[in-house]
């Protein structure tokens, strides 16, 4: 994209002008006022077309004649926006790194970009711009000119984000923030998009607030990122990578309920189950229950006994629910309660009988009841109290 491109975003009003002087500094020149030999004159054209030439760039030389510079400066420009970004250049061909006779270091360490800029003040030389006869510093303001539009992240002092913006959030929990961009076009409208997902969640954006939500993906916790860019609708972007750290926390256990069926009087044995995925190698999980059922045993590995020999006071096909709440608990106390719910179902259990004994008289006579007598052993009995009669004596059917 050449830098006319950048002008008819409306850097400059119509028919405006700017001046860069020797030393770099920027100044609007007022009607009447006449460049002075070495500046540099950028204006807008408004009478240009659509896709007509919208930016001037011209340098007056010592006899106040300009020099239309404007296609030398688009080249310069497409060149190094073809190839790489101007501040992430090698030592040799870096903007204002100087030659090997120049004021600047001529080899150092890497340098990571933070979203700062700052305009140096020596005797720099800049690949390309000094060749039309620019000296340093006007190379690196006409340079910051030309970023000077492009949207840029920024926190909330309005302070640059740079490159990158890193979060925290707890496993399993979800995460929100807005981005905010700014530009120095009042004209123009910022965008936000997605230009890469996250490898362990989810991301929402808003592409016009900036709003966005990570949520990590089930249990997962680790380093996580994902990259934005905001676009200001004319070919000005600027990029971020979302840094998530998500923390490990941890999970309760999951505990299973279980449902049994018996008949009074069996006996029934059974496993509470539970699952825990961050249970470490060698711990157990603790199964318990406050409940007091009679008949139930209930050990801590979750294994259980059950006797329903005490049920018999239920009637035949009768049916006794029993529900007992079982909880789960992992190494570190985190805790979940299942049901284990046992069903009973009584049968016909036969009546008991107890021997009768009565004093007579020779020759006399003696009356009772055989079922509802206690004459020293009790009555005879049945468990579900059904209608007892005797139907045999001494092995006689009556």
């Amino acid at each position: 994209m050449g830098f006319g491109t950048y002008v008819a975003m409306g850097n400059l009003a119509a028919n405006q002008v700017i001046v860069i002087d020797a030393n770099g500094n920027v100044r609007v020149l007022v009607e009447g006022e006449l460049p002075k030999p070495g500046e540099v004159i950028v204006q807008s054209n408004a009478e240009a077309g659509e896709d007509g030439q919208q930016l001037q760039v011209e340098l007056v030389d010592d006899n106040g004649q300009s020099q239309d510079l404007t296609a030398e400066i688009e080249d310069i420009l497409a060149a190094l926006e073809e190839g790489q970004d101007p501040t992430q250049l090698g030592d040799e061909f870096a903007t204002a790194a100087g030659g090997q006779t120049g004021s600047s270091l001529t080899s150092s360490g890497s340098v990571v970009r933070d979203g700062t800029e700052t305009i140096a003040s020596t005797d720099f030389a800049t690949q390309g711009f000094e060749s039309l006869g620019l000296s340093p510093t006007q190379s690196l303001t006409l340079l910051n000119q030309f970023r000077l539009y492009e949207p840029i992240f920024v926190d909330l002092n309005n302070d640059p984000l740079g490159e990158s913006l890193a979060v925290v959030t707890d496993e399993d929990t979800p995460i929100s923030g807005t981005l905010v961009a700014t530009d120095q076009n009042p004209s123009d409208v910022l965008t936000f998009s997605q230009s890469s997902a996250p490898s362990n969640g989810s991301v929402e954006l808003d592409p016009q607030t900036g709003e966005w939500t990570y949520t990590p993906n089930e249990n997962y916790n680790g380093p996580d990122s994902f990259t934005v860019i905001v676009n200001d609708g004319n070919g000005g972007t600027d990029t971020l990578v979302v840094n998530i750290d998500v923390t490990p926390v941890n999970d309760a256990p999951v505990a299973e309920p279980e449902n049994r069926s018996l008949l009074e009087d069996q006996v029934i044995t059974g496993s509470m189950t539970g699952t825990d995925v961050d249970l470490p190698e060698g711990e157990s999980l603790l199964f318990t229950t406050t409940s007091q059922i009679e008949g139930l045993t209930l050990n801590p590995d979750g294994t259980y006994t059950f006797d329903a020999s005490s049920y018999d006071r239920l009637a035949e096909g009768e049916e006794f629910i029993i529900e007992v709440p079982v909880t789960v608990t992992d190494d570190l106390g985190a805790t979940d309660t299942a049901t284990l719910t046992i069903t009973v179902t009584g049968t016909n259990d036969g009546p008991t009988a107890t021997a009768n004994s009565y004093d007579v008289n020779e020759g006399g006579n003696v009356s009772g009841n055989l079922i509802g007598d206690d004459t020293g052993a009790g009555k005879d009995s049945d468990p579900e109290n059904d209608s007892l009669s005797v139907t045999h004596i001494n092995g006689q059917l009556l």
